[in-house]
């Protein structure tokens, strides 16, 4: 074969490889063919297979309809196979492979029908009436969950809080759950705290743990009005509480309490 031919016969097994159909005979042509300095791949084309496979490769499997991917591989395939003129010059000129992704005539077609082809094949894939809505997080406050825990808890521990030192006026009380780890703190006339300053910090002591109280969250109190809900967070299992104590620390809290300022306890 001349050069054209060998060109137009590389380009023609190019195009089936990239569409993955090449049987075994054709591949090892198009590997020899591939070794011939004069043959290169068209680059174009392989991003826009990529991109195209990219586009729908979805872990639920969906496909394209079968009519659909014969139309994408008749049309990318009609792009690649080239029609050579009769009258070849002699000596043929070879353009570096960027040159060509960027000048040759067809490659803007190419990849423009390949990308209209797959805006119509997501119309197919990607229907809004038939997409099944995400589950909702539901929101809830700290007056609705602790309302939730008095009416269905079966355990409840609760127990009133006595303010100590400048906290004498608060007043409040500690509900607590071992079963479902959970519990709130109701909290009257408690003063409001800057954050930036100093913070507000339970501490649960369980004898069944250790000697150390575990911590049960930082928190800041907005409005001195009325009565805030706390819940607490205990980052531990907690199985036998036997006092819960408020105490003032620096914000963020602190690992270990020196109890400077204890602002109230509660015993169960």
């Amino acid at each position: 074969m001349n050069d054209p031919e060998i060109i137009s016969r590389f380009e023609e097994l190019d195009a089936g490889r990239i569409l993955g159909d090449l049987d075994a005979g054709e591949m090892d042509e198009w590997e020899k063919l591939a070794r011939d300095p004069r043959c290169q791949s068209d680059l174009s084309l392989e991003l826009a297979a990529a991109a195209l496979e990219a586009e729908f490769q979805d872990p639920d499997g969906v496909e394209l309809p079968p009519g659909l991917l014969e139309e994408l591989q008749k049309g990318t395939a009609d792009f690649v196979v080239q029609k050579l003129s009769k009258e070849v010059e002699e000596k043929v000129v070879e353009m570096p492979l960027w040159q060509k992704v960027l000048s040759g005539k067809n490659t803007p077609w190419a990849i423009a029908a390949i990308f209209a082809l797959l805006f119509v094949a997501q119309t197919f894939v990607s229907d809004p009436s038939t997409s099944t809505p995400g589950p909702t997080t539901i929101q809830v406050s700290p007056e609705e969950a602790s309302k939730t825990l008095v009416a269905e808890g079966k355990d409840l521990i609760r127990t009133p809080f006595e303010g100590g030192g400048d906290y004498k006026g608060m007043s409040g009380e500690v509900v607590w759950s071992d079963e479902r780890q959970e519990g709130y703190m109701f909290l009257t006339d408690l003063p409001v705290n800057d954050p930036e300053s100093k913070q507000y910090q339970l501490w649960i002591v369980d004898p069944t743990r250790d000697e150390k109280p575990v911590d049960g969250g930082v928190f800041d109190i907005a409005s001195a009005e009325g009565t805030t809900v706390i819940p607490i967070r205990n980052p531990l299992l907690i199985r036998d509480p036997k006092a819960f104590v408020i105490t003032l620390e620096q914000p963020g809290g602190v690992v270990v309490s020196k109890q400077e300022v204890v602002v109230a306890a509660a015993n169960s």
